[in-house]
């Protein structure tokens, strides 16, 4: 009641809500006008609205006019609005004057859109107002709507509506350890409330029901005296109903179910929540905990109970699973935050006019592509495009001038290509998107399908308008280091007709070549690094550009265009440029004869949640963290061998080169097998599928048979000698690298901490990661308020008592430098990485690897990493290595580890030897 505008009057108003219970809650409200008298919002001697439950579905439309004929509000389910015929419902629409929709979090399930646009969709549109908890779905998508009433969640907690929320943290990576924690501090909670006279029951939360079953077994196994009910979609109503009412009785005091119970169900002594598995968003976890914090002077506060040590979750839902996390400010501040980012996005949705078919802009999903066009005119008319096309197919625009973006939709049919038959056609919608760039002069159009683009661009340009095309679009790819083309398309005339060559992995090199002389470059698609970050990009001679980069905003789109126009706007970039700068592929039948220098496992296994790969030995698993893949061998000839490593295993492969391929099959140690989910093979077949990456000292990598070099007349100069970094070792034994668990203070690895330490003001957090599967010997993290600066700190003892030029030495430390930059790439997988090794190294019963800080004050950084911009450094701590004895071929190698952490991640190196 609160949205209404106070000159609106509605004589019949329609009120639909999802349940039975609501229902009954509802219409009590109207009834009484809920708390509004009493907080005297309303005159005393105001009238009571006359109230009617709708509890079946009218048959006829006679039925229709004396149910709202008698009543001034009608209240019921959606099941029985949505079940009704189409001409009931229309009679409803006919004599209400106004549609109330509550829990509207609902209003994109088909049959809540179908019946709500009887009242949009007639010639003098009906208001509609919408009420909901969570103006956010869980799939991402908005409620529609404008927002005229927001009740901040700290108001409802100030003026007594929910209690405060105690949270509870554990901390188990592993899924059962977490479970008998979770459930052995809420039968904890449970009898300390009792204890105190507090009549509240606990709730244990899980996403299946297979997962309910065992954490009933769980709970009734424990905590018989609690008689725990297990309630699920799968049982019976009537078991569902006896599972309920026994709690409602006290008869049990523990239940365990999969999500909620429904909305509308409300039962104020539910005060313990166990969170087995947390919810995907924060909308959803909100909404759950809000059954809990319920106001009843007889009751105590909210629990609510949950793993911290969970991964791979929204960044803002991660911030509630900090160990430390105060779940009365982050509940309130998420709560607001979602809204408030609604709110804004509702507002850049709103500076959009038009229509456009009944399709909402929060749910288009486009691919990030587009055409570009030189302007010369002064204004654009995006409206144009209307006459370009037949009627029936332009469906309608979405114009937002402020932007200079627009967006509409075609709709045209097409004959079904396996038959004649006239009836069988395929509708096909297309959605199209531009941009105009007003300062640039530049038009970015964006089509599902090939479109007219040049026909849209003079329509809504002028006739001066013309396609950026030919070599210029080459120039979108400038800026990229590392570039790596992945498929090259030539043309060239044969005669009077035109032949095209698609040149994709190693032969893109042939291509280039061919390029050269007779053929024109056509398209091409390369990876590569752009200011210190992985990228994609594509582009055509006829001017398209594209990349896989996932759209999730309009405005991603219209970033991401104005950054391709600046590039091919600039003349100063030449192609040929561009393309010398593209590492050259080759297929090789025999080991290149540079000095690997590092191995990194492959990108496939970096980008799944560790928790799911296994590596055995002999079929003694060893988590993937704890997991290390290294080179044998830095020689310059012999065969190229390489070992799977843990703590206490060492499996050895070889590379061999046949038949333009490559395998890696296992020479030395125990049998090595891999397990990603519930799929397990040799890890020799394996890296037969997906291969390790090796670098090698002249700047070339090596994946399958395939060898990257760089390009031609690219040099690097050797590392000048003065940036080496003395330090004084006297008191350390320079062959002892590691400081162990029991801290060795004349190690290197301890002679780093101890300088870390030196200034503690410095660092917020100090971790000794020295072990197989290590970041590096030493990370360490200094927080501010927007930026986390990391250095990593590689170790390598000395390989004999005096300093010298020893290359063994240097060699192993930089491969481990180089390793280490793909860490750059997921902050959060690394802050994860570093928990799980510091729990694992508890339980051997070592010391912590904290040296400062703690673990509590990483999960807390992990929570929010997103909020943080991150520097990322290299340090090399070789006291092995002479400044003054140290030879060209070591300065060469140690200017390539630098030249690939700044092209590739933007790292700084710094090395420290002796002198």
């Amino acid at each position: 009641m609160l949205a209404l505008n106070a000159h609106q009057r509605f004589e019949r108003l329609l009120v639909v809500v999802p349940n039975d219970a609501l229902r009954e809650q509802i219409a009590g409200k109207f009834e009484t006008f809920g708390v509004l008298r009493r907080q005297e919002c309303l005159s005393s001697r105001a009238d009571y609205p006359i109230v009617m439950r709708l509890c079946h579905i009218p048959t006829a439309v006679d039925e229709v006019d004396q149910i709202f004929g008698s009543a001034n509000v009608v209240v019921t389910t959606m099941q029985i609005a949505a079940r009704a015929d189409a001409q009931i419902q229309e009679r409803m629409a006919d004599h209400a004057s106004a549609l109330f929709i509550d829990e509207a979090h609902h209003i994109a399930a088909p049959t809540w859109a179908r019946f709500r646009s009887l009242f949009v969709d007639r010639e003098l549109p009906l208001p509609i107002f919408q009420f909901t908890a969570t103006p956010f779905r869980e799939d991402g998508r908005r409620v529609d709507g404008e927002f005229i009433y927001t009740y901040p969640l700290k108001k409802a907690q100030v003026e007594g509506y929910f209690k405060p929320i105690r949270f509870e943290a554990i901390f188990g990576l592993d899924q059962s350890e977490a479970d008998e924690a979770i459930a052995e501090k809420l039968g904890e909670i449970l009898q300390d409330d009792l204890s105190l006279g507090l009549n509240h029951l606990a709730m244990a939360r899980c996403s299946t029901i297979e997962r309910a079953k065992k954490l009933h077994q769980l709970y009734s196994r424990r905590f018989p005296q609690h008689n725990p009910v297990l309630v699920h979609s799968n049982q019976s109503a009537r078991e569902r109903r006896a599972s309920l009412a026994a709690l409602r009785r006290f008869d049990s005091r523990i239940i365990v179910c999969v999500d909620m119970l429904g909305e509308g169900f409300d039962l104020p002594e539910l005060k313990i929540a166990g969170l087995h598995d947390p919810h995907k968003s924060v909308a959803v976890t909100i909404q759950f905990v809000g059954r809990f914090t319920r106001q009843d002077p007889r009751l105590g506060d909210a629990t609510v109970i949950a793993n911290t040590g969970v991964d791979d979750i929204d960044r803002s839902l991660a911030k509630l699973y900090a160990e430390d996390a105060d779940w009365n400010t982050l509940v309130e501040a998420l709560s607001s935050a979602r809204i408030e980012r609604q709110v804004r996005r509702a507002e850049m949705f709103r500076g959009f006019t038009g229509d456009l078919c009944d399709i909402p802009l929060q749910t288009l999903e486009p691919k990030m592509n587009a055409v570009a066009y030189r302007t010369t005119c002064e204004i654009w008319d995006p409206l144009q495009v209307e006459d370009l096309f037949p009627a029936g197919v332009y469906r309608g625009m979405k114009l937002n001038q402020q932007r200079r973006v627009a967006i509409f939709v075609t709709r045209n049919e097409e004959q079904a290509g396996w038959t004649t038959a006239q009836q069988a056609t395929n509708v096909i919608w297309d959605l199209h998107m531009m941009h105009w760039d007003e300062d640039a002069g530049l038009l970015f159009i964006s089509s599902s399908t090939k479109g007219p683009h040049d026909k849209l661009a003079k329509a809504i340009c002028g006739d001066s308008s013309r396609r950026i095309e030919g070599e210029d679009v080459f120039r979108s790819l400038h800026g990229f280091k590392r570039l790596i083309l992945r498929n090259l398309g030539l043309t060239h005339h044969q005669g009077r007709g035109v032949r095209y060559s698609m040149y994709m992995g190693v032969d893109v090199a042939d291509g280039l070549d061919t390029a050269k002389q007779s053929r024109i470059k056509n398209n091409v698609f390369a990876t590569g690094f752009l200011d210190g970050v992985p990228a994609i990009r594509g582009c055509s001679v006829k001017g398209k550009f594209w990349s896989i980069t996932p759209v999730r905003d309009l405005t991603d789109w219209v970033d991401w265009c104005q950054g391709i126009g600046r590039l091919v706007s600039d003349s100063g970039i030449t192609t040929d440029e561009v393309f010398k700068s593209a590492m050259r592929p080759r297929l090789i039948s025999e080991r290149p004869t540079a000095p690997p220098v590092a191995i990194h496992w492959p990108e496939s296994l970096m980008t799944q949640i560790e928790e799911r790969i296994e590596i055995s030995f002999d079929g003694q698993v060893v988590p993937f963290a704890e997991c290390d893949i290294e080179l044998i061998s830095h020689e310059r000839t012999g065969p190229l061998r390489f070992a799977v490593t843990s703590d206490a295993h060492a499996a050895e492969f070889e590379i061999e080169f046949n038949d333009g391929g490559a395998r890696y099959p296992q020479r030395v140690g125990p049998e090595a097998t891999i397990k990603i989910g519930s799929a397990a093979k040799t890890l020799s077949e394996s890296f037969g599928d997906d291969a390790p990456q090796i670098d090698f000292g002249d700047g070339s990598l090596l994946i399958y048979s395939h060898l990257y070099a760089l390009p031609d007349g690219v040099s690097v100069e050797p590392y000048p000698t003065d940036k080496i970094v003395e330090w004084d070792w006297s008191t350390t034994n320079i062959r002892a690298e590691s400081q162990g668990a029991e801290k060795r203070p004349d190690s290197v690895q301890r002679k780093v901490i101890e300088y870390l330490l030196s200034d503690g003001n410095l660092y917020d957090l100090i971790f000794d990661d020295d072990g197989k599967g290590e970041i590096a010997d030493v990370v360490s993290l200094r927080v501010t308020d927007s930026l986390v600066q990391v250095t990593l700190y590689h170790c390598k003892f000395s390989g004999s008592d005096t300093p010298g030029s020893r290359l063994g030495d240097l060699y192993e430390v930089c491969g481990q430098a180089q390793k280490s930059a793909r860490w750059r790439d997921r902050p959060n997988r690394m802050f994860a990485h570093m928990l799980k090794r510091e729990k694992r190294r508890l339980e051997m019963g070592k010391s912590s690897r904290f040296e400062l800080g703690t673990a509590a004050s990483l999960k807390k950084l992990k929570a929010s990493w997103q909020d943080y911009r991150y520097e990322f450094d290299v340090r090399i701590v070789q006291p092995g290595l002479s400044r003054s004895a140290v030879n060209e071929e070591g300065l060469h190698l140690l200017a390539g580890v630098e030249t690939y952490l700044l092209e590739t991640r933007a790292m700084k190196l710094r090395v420290i030897g002796s002198a």
